[in-house]
């Protein structure tokens, strides 16, 4: 799609560590006829300015908030982009529905950070976390904030059963399935599925929010 959306001397490269995902994605190019100009390549997306520099943009879409630690690698991001030069990233942010499946499925974890931490005083002191230091910590890179939003989407499943599939095979909560392990989401389901007791009625909607970031590396770069 970015592609067919730029001019034939424009050079897009996508990164992923995973070989698999970055064999499937020059697949696709080759299959789209556009692999002269777009290919992936394995690599550490977390440290793009080690590779890459003079970037006309950097595009990520539901990444970032699985990285580990999204404020720095954004900061790293701008710092690959020439003079001029466009960031647009768009990420799930901790919370992303007041009410709703996605919101139960957080209020369910087992392993999310804790809020607060205690002082050398024993005082409770609340921690800071990432997403407070975004986009902050990046524009200290010299960047421009062109937008900080919250766009909504209508989300609809056939069931609640199939929101469950999909998030946790291959959406947001399949690192958490990589990373606890199958005993985990076992234990996870059960609990999930005991607030929905007619599991099969459907369809299911709901509004969830993400949180889109732009920003435009100054000219001041040159």
């Amino acid at each position: 799609m970015l592609a067919n959306s730029f001019s034939d001397d424009r050079q897009i490269i996508g990164i992923d560590l995973a070989e698999g995902m970055v064999d499937l994605a020059n697949a696709r190019c080759k299959e789209a006829g556009v692999s002269d100009r777009a290919k992936a390549e394995v690599g550490d997306a977390c440290d793009l300015a080690s590779r890459f520099r003079d970037a006309a943009g950097v595009f990520s879409l539901f990444g970032l908030q699985q990285l580990p630690q999204p404020h720095l690698t954004l900061a790293n991001w701008v710092t690959t982009l020439a003079p001029g030069g466009t960031l647009a990233v768009a990420f799930w942010p901790s919370q992303v529905e007041e009410q709703g499946p996605w919101q139960r499925l957080a209020h369910l974890s087992t392993s999310k950070p804790k809020p607060f931490t205690e002082s050398s005083h024993k005082q409770p002191v609340k921690a800071i976390t990432w997403e407070e230091q975004v986009p902050e910590v990046a524009l200290k890179e010299g960047g421009i904030l062109l937008a900080d939003e919250q766009p909504t989407f209508a989300m609809r499943w056939r069931d609640i059963q199939e929101f469950w599939q999909v998030m946790t095979e291959a959406g947001p909560w399949h690192a958490r399935l990589l990373q606890m392990g199958a005993d985990h989401m076992a234990a996870l389901h059960q609990q999930f599925m005991a607030g929905y007791p007619c599991p099969e009625h459907g369809p299911i909607e709901h509004f969830p929010h993400a949180r889109l970031i732009m920003i435009k590396q100054s000219l001041a770069a040159l």
